[in-house]
């Protein structure tokens, strides 16, 4: 008989998720510590089997007083979810997820599924991911790009940037990019903490910075995980754009990533339609929609979050007129809730 409860021995839950072919990176245990640490989300690692692990589900319960409380799995990424061998194992473990939910008074769990599976959750995939698979060496994928992207690649080395890489001492060039760049976005921004505790938990983490002169201008934070890079957050300063840096930084981690053994790259989830889609559309990677799925408690609504609600639309427009320093001060207090 099969039943499910809650894990606490990470040798055995990081065994069994290995040996999963549809396992994400974010299903291993060292992203529990990351959350933990940073955010203060309590992680909730359930396992179903008869004897052995048969089905593992991560969930963080996420309180706000302003968004609501969600379990979800898993907060932060764009993947997670409920791993199993077996239907009957992934019902019990859902079953127990809602068990879970109603104990801690929480209405609302969220599965970022990625792949569609088949459940009676309301089911959700406003989100994509661009991939790309990598040929051997980088001589055949600089021959795979069309000519008008050759030639802004050539245009940026020809700016004279310094590219540098490194771990977590590399965070402080990364952060700077990537807050001014959210608060033009609206966006709060995540804690500088958060991606320090990173490189602590996962020792595949790279961060990439192009500088020009004395300041970085453009800067990506790389995770590894068996033969996929992915890369969650990039971002570029405005006055770097015109010389390319953007362009010169992704080939920059797509070759590296050729040439160091990676067989596919995962340059994020993004909006279609939006300015990051069209700008990742243009390296021929291969779209595929993120599914995920929803358990509502009754009368519960689903929450949305989405920056294009037309609920935030002001907030977001007054967020892209603080001054930089108010933003990185409240961004961090407010995005813990939004995962």
């Amino acid at each position: 008989m099969i039943t499910a409860k809650i894990c606490e021995d990470p040798v055995l839950w990081d065994s069994f998720v290995e040996s999963m072919p549809e396992a994400s990176n974010y299903h291993r245990w060292i992203w529990r510590r990351a959350i933990e640490d940073t955010f203060g989300h309590k992680g909730y690692y359930l396992a179903a089997g008869d004897g052995g692990i048969q089905a593992v589900l991560p969930l963080f319960c996420v309180r706000s007083r302003m968004f609501g409380s969600s379990l979800v799995s898993v907060p932060f990424f764009s993947y997670g979810g409920v791993l199993d061998r077996s239907a009957e194992a992934r019902d019990v473990l859902l079953s127990l997820a809602i068990d879970l939910a109603n104990q801690l008074n929480v209405p609302h769990i969220e599965l970022r599924q990625g792949n569609p599976i088949d459940i009676k959750w309301r089911e959700t995939a406003s989100k994509v991911t661009m991939e790309m698979q990598l040929p051997p060496g980088s001589e055949e994928l600089w021959n795979s790009l069309n000519t008008g992207m050759r030639n802004k690649i050539r245009n940026g080395r020809k700016q004279g940037f310094r590219i540098q890489w490194g771990g977590v001492e590399d965070v402080r060039h990364f952060y700077p990019i990537f807050a001014a760049n959210m608060r033009n976005l609206g966006s709060p921004v995540y804690p500088r903490s958060w991606f320090e505790n990173m490189c602590r938990s996962c020792p595949e983490v790279r961060v990439l910075s192009l500088w020009d002169g004395g300041q970085a201008v453009a800067s990506a934070f790389l995770v590894g995980s068996g033969q996929t890079l992915e890369v969650p957050w990039s971002a570029s300063l405005p006055e770097s754009r015109k010389k390319y840096a953007p362009v010169l930084m992704y080939w920059t981690f797509l070759e590296w990533a050729a040439q160091n053994g990676y067989r596919r790259v995962d340059l994020g989830r993004c909006t279609p339609g939006g300015g990051t889609y069209e700008f990742k559309r243009h390296w021929n990677p291969e779209e595929r929609a993120l599914h995920w799925y929803h358990w509502l408690a009754p009368e519960a609504r689903l929450p949305d979050v989405r920056p294009d609600n037309t609920r935030y639309h002001l907030a977001v427009q007054m967020w892209k007129h603080l001054p930089l320093p108010i933003a990185n001060i409240l961004g961090p207090r407010i995005v813990r809730g939004i995962p």
